[in-house]
């Protein structure tokens, strides 16, 4: 699949036997926080090249190559995973926390970063077969890791969720989670075994917020790295009465706010699905 952000292209798609390229682009991660090129006021990936030394150059490209990981293509440029060891004492890379890529400066470069570190997450939380417990080796044909003693294969972890507007009139249904710092939202959660995507929506809704909604209508999708996520969009209507119960080990509030009051609960970035919808509500009430 290859997404399409503004005039630019993304692949995703793996391809084998690929190797690393002073001119091609690299990334690392260390945590929550990524490595970036140094001095740039905007968000910007390193070039291999970029990295190199003057001293052993011929050693450490060699090194290079045979540890990193290819991830995906950047209008058809190469981007490769490295160990944060390589990029950590690294004059020309600078780290930053991952929050970066919330500001979509340029947006497919963030894309394609938020993108990176979902694989970087899944390459560091998967390493041995849960079935035998024997360590892992990267499949060769295919994105995957798979065990050389039982076979078990392990694909990118992508976990089904949805996020769902409630309107009702003029007034949408925002609520905030129930942790620390948590800023005014829409209501979300994901898909168990066995249920449709609408169904998680309905449910979600009413374990929540105790509502019930109508008129399910879909809106986009977005991958989101930072739970390893695809999220479902939906508008809903309510049915039946305004009267919100609160799970309260979900969430810490949970309110009706009309349209011509949500300014002040904009979102500070518009990278998210969730800020889009809350914005999309706000300007297009001949939608609603």
């Amino acid at each position: 699949m290859i997404q399409d952000i503004g005039k630019h292209k993304i692949d995703p798609v793996y391809l084998p036997g690929a190797v690393l390229h002073k001119e091609d682009y690299i990334i690392g991660f260390e945590g929550k926080n990524v490595y970036l090129k140094e001095g740039q006021e905007k968000v910007e990936l390193l070039i291999c090249e970029d990295i190199l030394p003057i001293v052993y150059e011929k050693e450490a490209f060699e090194k290079y190559q045979r540890e990193a990981i290819f991830l995906m293509r950047v209008d058809g440029k190469p981007l490769y995973l490295l160990p944060e060891k390589y990029l950590s004492r690294q004059p020309k890379a600078k780290k930053e926390p991952v929050s970066i890529f919330r500001n979509g400066n340029p947006d497919y470069e963030a894309y394609a970063m938020i993108s990176a570190y979902h694989f970087y997450h899944w390459y560091k939380t998967t390493r041995f077969c849960g079935a035998c417990g024997v360590r892992l080796k990267p499949g060769t044909e295919e994105r995957s890791m798979v065990c050389p003693i039982c076979g078990n294969v392990i694909y990118p972890r992508i976990s089904p969720a949805v996020i769902a507007g409630i309107y009702h009139k003029d007034k949408i249904l925002l609520t905030k989670y129930a942790r620390p710092n948590s800023s005014y939202a829409l209501v979300a959660g994901y898909c168990e075994v066995g249920e449709t995507i609408e169904e998680t929506v309905h449910r979600e809704v009413m374990e929540e917020t105790g509502v019930k909604i109508k008129n399910l209508r879909y809106y986009k999708s977005q991958p989101w790295a930072f739970s390893q996520s695809l999220l479902s969009g939906f508008f809903a209507e309510l049915s039946g009465k305004e009267q919100i119960h609160l799970d309260t080990h979900e969430l810490s509030q949970a309110k009706w706010v009309r349209r011509d009051e949500l300014r002040e609960y904009r979102q500070e970035t518009g990278v998210s699905l969730t800020g889009e919808m809350i914005e999309y509500f706000r300007t297009h009430p001949e939608k609603f």
